[in-house]
């Protein structure tokens, strides 16, 4: 920007400013547009990954729902049939299913929000080694910056021994190759 002061006759003269002068409209939505996309080419994910950095999964307790009096009946004959097989020696069967019911509490600790959270859901054995692993999809919608609700999951059909542990995260960051497992990143 060029400004020339020029004195005549004792007083001064302002000139005028150049063409891409700071003040004009145009100028500004110039400026405003390349930084928004400097901003969509350095930040390439934010939206949804950063919105999905704020929320936090935290397992409070789980609880195995008795099986049904039909049911009742299987798990007999499967514990009876896991019996015989251990005394001939064998391998028994794949053990029974179960239905688990999961209380997890989600905090949003970000400034965005979300309609729902895809959490990464972690079954292990009494030793700690991961037996199973599956994504679970929360909704959040309303769940403003620190706020948080308590959801009830539902998991069937699950193969639980006595002692296994349930642990639930929201991972992040998420690499690119596998967001299309998370509901969410559908929107992007």
């Amino acid at each position: 920007m060029i400004v020339r002061l020029t004195e005549a006759k004792g007083e001064t003269m302002k000139g005028t400013l150049n063409r891409t002068s700071w003040r004009r409209p145009e100028a500004v939505l110039g400026v405003v547009a390349a930084i928004a996309l400097l901003v969509l080419a350095c930040g390439g994910g934010g939206g949804v990954a950063e919105a999905r950095a704020g929320y936090i999964a935290e397992m409070r307790s789980f609880a195995v729902q008795a099986p049904a009096v039909d049911e009742a009946m299987e798990t007999e004959a499967a514990e009876a049939d896991v019996e015989a097989a251990e005394a001939e020696g064998g391998m028994p069967d794949e053990p029974a299913t179960v239905d688990v019911l999961l209380d997890i509490l989600v905090h949003n600790e970000g400034s965005g929000t979300l309609d729902g959270i895809t959490v990464d859901l972690t079954i292990a054995d009494p030793d700690g080694a991961e037996k199973e692993r599956q994504l679970l999809w929360i909704e959040t919608a309303g769940l403003t910056k620190g706020s948080q609700s308590q959801v009830v999951y539902e998991l069937n059909g699950v193969a639980y021994t006595e002692g296994d542990g349930f642990h639930v995260e929201v991972r992040h960051p998420i690499p690119m190759e596998e967001r299309g497992d998370y509901r969410e990143f559908d929107a992007e």
